[in-house]
């Protein structure tokens, strides 16, 4: 459940201060409260607010100086100012200045409550609209769809409709490739949050410090090329859902502040000690098991059992094939859309489908089917239309001389290194010497073409 918005009521007079955080207590908000502008200051440091309510002059600090440095902060704090016999000048240097709203003493209550609440839902809908262009560019599963003809399949989607409902965090793992982010998409859809958003990042694409940046935001100056205030992730994803792909490659110390995030809801951006509320609902996966992460160091113990309070694990293709046929109808659908034509797999086309391992999974089926509908010839998709690596046994080319041109370059690369790290039994630093580059860039080509070692470890003969 959403937790009462957080009203900061600062005013000189004890028994305004009284009244108004009496006022507001009993219109179900959490209140604080302050006796002058640089107390309250103090307090928006260590505390989330949502709206401020002001006296104008406040002795020292006053509100339209307060208001200024509260949106300084680059927070979304919205203020409301109240003053007695206020010139008409003071009010317009006060909505300059930020404010929502400037309010005449005496207060008409029901007058500073309906403004508290528009405050709400401004700043409601600007971080909407902050979501949406965020999202703009972010290709995101909203409305794809899951097939589950296996009884695997069919366990997950059971067990997402048990777990949607809740609050509970979410670990998904299973091999690159899979469609976790489908299955976390599903999650949100199916969720209370469903009309809010669901932001999703992959931690092992980002450097540590733009990854940092990205999910808590940051102040302007924080660090060389910040040149204006940015919002982060789980900002955005304020009572909506934020899916961490890839939570293997966060870091020692970013795991310690995403710790602090779903014990406590808070967070700060890079460069501020203000404290930033936010209801979030956290769903995780890695293509790595993590309990041998914890045993090797690499990944917090406490912040995996964190994480693991719902497990779910999506089985890799090679263990589905009876789902490659409808796949393959839904991936050619999704490209008719696109505006490529639509052709039939023939029966034996499938077949061979069905036998190949797919070490890239789901997202390497799709990736072949709309290479088959570009490059065929005729009305319908045969086996012969099919690249020559699928008929072989294994998913590697059994001789050099077959790479002949059926695949692109990149490709070509995946393949050989494949083959050398099974020629090397997968042993990383003796393949690298073999293919001449070091053992980091063996790393990170691993990495780019989502190269499932293990998995190719265990297919491969005693």
């Amino acid at each position: 459940m959403a937790e009462a918005a957080r009203v900061l009521v600062v005013d000189g007079a004890e028994g305004v201060r009284t009244f108004l955080t009496e006022a507001f207590a009993a219109a179900g908000y959490q209140v604080l409260a302050a006796r002058d502008g640089e107390s309250a200051l103090r307090t928006l440091e260590h505390e989330p607010v949502d709206v401020v309510v002001a006296e104008i002059f406040l002795p020292g600090l006053d509100g339209i100086e307060l208001t200024r440095r509260i949106r300084g902060m680059g927070g979304r704090t919205e203020v409301v100012l109240v003053a007695a016999d206020a010139p008409v000048r003071t009010v317009v240097e006060a909505m300059r200045a930020g404010a929502h709203d400037a309010i005449e003493k005496p207060i008409d209550i029901e007058r500073l409550l309906l403004s508290v609440e528009k405050a709400l839902e401004r700043r409601r809908l600007e971080r909407e609209n902050l979501a949406l262009r965020r999202l703009e560019d972010q290709r995101t599963a909203g409305g794809e769809q899951i097939i589950a003809v296996s009884e695997e399949m069919r366990e997950v989607l059971r067990t997402v409709e048990l777990v949607a409902p809740t609050d509970l965090t979410v670990l998904i793992e299973g091999e690159s490739g899979v469609g976790k982010e489908l299955v976390a998409n599903r999650i949100h859809r199916l969720s209370p949050r469903r009309d809010m958003p669901f932001v999703a990042i992959n931690c092992g694409v980002l450097q540590h410090n733009l990854l940092e940046s990205e999910l808590f935001g940051h102040t302007k100056g924080a660090f060389t090329g910040a040149i204006s205030d940015h919002v982060g992730l789980f900002e955005v994803a304020d009572k909506g859902t934020i899916f961490l792909d890839e939570i293997g490659e966060l870091p020692l110390d970013l795991q310690v502040k995403l710790l602090r995030v779903l014990e406590t809801n808070e967070f700060r951006r890079v460069g501020s000690n203000r404290v930033q509320r936010a209801d979030v609902r956290v769903i995780a996966a890695t293509n790595r098991k993590l309990v041998e992460e914890v045993r090797a160091g690499r990944f917090r113990e406490d912040l995996y059992y964190r994480l693991n309070v719902i497990c779910i694990t999506v089985p890799p293709l090679r263990r589905r094939p009876e789902e490659i046929p409808p796949l393959v109808e839904l991936f050619v659908e999704r490209a008719r859309r696109r505006g490529l034509r639509p052709r039939r797999f023939t029966p034996e086309a499938l077949e061979v489908l069905q036998r190949h391992p797919w070490p890239g999974n789901v997202r390497e089926l799709e990736n072949l089917v709309e290479r088959a509908l570009i490059l065929a010839r005729g009305e319908q998709i045969g086996a012969e239309d099919l690249p020559r690596f699928l008929a072989a046994p294994s998913a590697l080319p059994a001789r050099a001389d077959e790479e002949d041109g059926d695949y692109p370059l990149a490709e070509m690369e995946r393949r050989h290194i494949i083959r050398a790290l099974c020629r090397n039994r997968f042993n990383k630093l003796k393949t690298a010497r073999r293919l001449g580059i070091n053992v980091k860039t063996l790393y990170n080509k691993i990495k780019a073409y989502q190269i499932d070692v293990e998995a190719l470890r265990r297919e491969q003969p005693a």
